[in-house]
């Protein structure tokens, strides 16, 4: 582990002893913080991406396509996947560890000035402010904000958004959010701002009404994306994806453009089209936006990363090949199985040889496991160093139940996913699945694989 990333390591520990346990609700402390640090989040404008599934692919393509049009861009994503350094860049680049160190001594004076009777920040509360104040001094002209988990009390919802942009809605958070779609959808929605464009990108007719109704309370301006433009013709190889942009009402340009992305996946034709129509309409109101043309969309798509979403990694010419995808509810496991479905079809790959698995104790097993089932492989069901992970033999029952073969208990990744690489064939895929911890986790253990990305 190299030095800098030692002292991240050190201040995710510090962070988060600072903070007050668990997840508490509600947007008064970070408010609070906040203002006690002079409100560092009114200093940028900020495009603010909320959702179930897709957020962070969609706010890496809209950071991307900002970044090759010229226009300098912060991006504040979660999780991580290895390091706290992933959640703040600015330029495409990861920021400096004394950046991070010299906002955090600031919010702990903060914090540490208040009233001793106030209830302390949040992990997630602290390290937005934090990120609020680094932002705040980079000098960018726009930050990308990922929503954590909910909308209307996410520290993040703090931001002073120039636009909302809310990817599809699935089950997901139940505990915090709501045990209906409608529910969940409310507290995402409730997150749009009076007299700010906001973009959604589900297809479901009522949560589109649900949607539409809240704009209109709110007076902001709204769009549905899928009754703009769509991807069409999609092609998904083991390079990436590329599909027909299409305007259903062409009005920037021709109605039919062919794209390209990196990322793989049926889903990440949708979050690119998404983006792309997001600043499309934005460029009409918003001056900032004006330089966003179609060379600098293909430009920004072909450079968009965003790491472990159907991530492929070679560990050598005699092992098979592993795929990273962090799909872990029953929506993010339907586009996997659907783009590995297209991927053997076109002949990318022959099948998946075996499936490494490890979830938290707050997902819905019952879609996840019918849609492992599908794939028709062995899957090794695992278990993640923290008390939130699902432990290995509850998952290996769950899986059993739902007809899915499973091959033993493993306590933790490494040991697994050795189990799933000794039986597959070398020609063969594993597909590591289930978490985006599991997916931090094996990034940290493949190089000891001989990884070669």
């Amino acid at each position: 582990m190299s030095d800098q990333l030692a002292q991240f390591e050190g201040l995710l520990r510090d962070i988060q002893s600072f903070s007050s346990l668990g997840i508490r609700p509600g947007m008064e402390r970070v408010t609070r913080l906040l203002s006690r640090l002079g409100s560092p989040e009114k200093a940028f404008p900020a495009i603010h991406v909320l959702g179930t599934n897709g957020k962070g692919s969609t706010a890496a393509t809209l950071e991307s396509v900002c970044e090759a049009a010229g226009i300098r861009t912060a991006l504040y994503t979660s999780p991580h996947l290895s390091s706290l350094r992933e959640r703040l860049r600015v330029g495409k680049k990861h920021v400096d560890i004394t950046i991070w160190r010299d906002a955090f001594k600031r919010v702990m004076k903060a914090v540490d000035d208040d009233s001793p009777d106030t209830v302390r920040p949040t992990f997630f509360e602290n390290l937005t402010a934090l990120a609020f104040l680094a932002m705040s001094e980079s000098c960018a002209d726009v930050a990308i904000i990922e929503a954590g988990m909910g909308g209307r009390y996410d520290a993040t919802s703090a931001c002073r958004a120039v636009a909302t942009v809310i990817t599809p809605i699935g089950m997901d958070h139940m505990e915090y959010l709501g045990d209906t779609i409608q529910a969940i959808a409310g507290e995402k929605f409730a997150a749009i701002k009076g007299g700010v464009s906001a973009f959604y990108a589900g297809d479901d007719e009522a949560l589109s009404a649900q949607f539409a109704e809240r704009c209109d309370s709110a007076g902001a301006p709204h769009f549905l994306m899928n009754r703009i433009a769509r991807p069409r013709n999609i092609r998904c190889t083991l390079g990436g994806t590329s599909f027909d942009y299409v305007r259903l009402n062409p009005e920037d340009g021709p109605p039919t453009v062919g794209l390209e992305t990196p990322l793989i996946g049926i889903h990440q034709s949708y979050n690119a089209s998404n983006a792309v129509t997001a600043l499309l309409e934005l460029r009409k109101t918003v001056p900032l936006f004006g330089r966003i043309g179609e060379a600098q969309i293909r430009r920004g798509l072909a450079a968009v990363d965003w790491p472990g979403r159907m991530e492929i990694c070679r560990p050598g010419p005699d092992a098979p090949m592993i795929l990273l995808d962090g799909a872990h509810n029953e929506h993010g496991f339907t586009a996997l199985v659907k783009s590995l479905s297209l991927l053997r079809e076109s002949g990318q790959i022959s099948g998946v040889g075996a499936v490494v698995f490890a979830v938290m104790r707050d997902k819905d097993m019952t879609g996840i496991a019918r849609l492992l089932k599908r794939l028709s492989s062995p899957v090794f069901p695992t278990r993640l160093a923290m008390t939130r992970s699902r432990p290995a033999d509850d998952l290996a029952t769950l899986l059993e139940k739902a007809g899915c073969e499973t091959r033993g208990v493993w306590e933790d990744p490494a040991s697994a996913l050795a189990a799933a690489i000794a039986a597959t064939d070398p020609g063969g895929l594993v597909v590591c699945c289930g978490s985006l911890f599991l997916v931090g986790a094996m990034r940290d253990l493949l190089p000891s694989f001989g990884k070669s990305a």
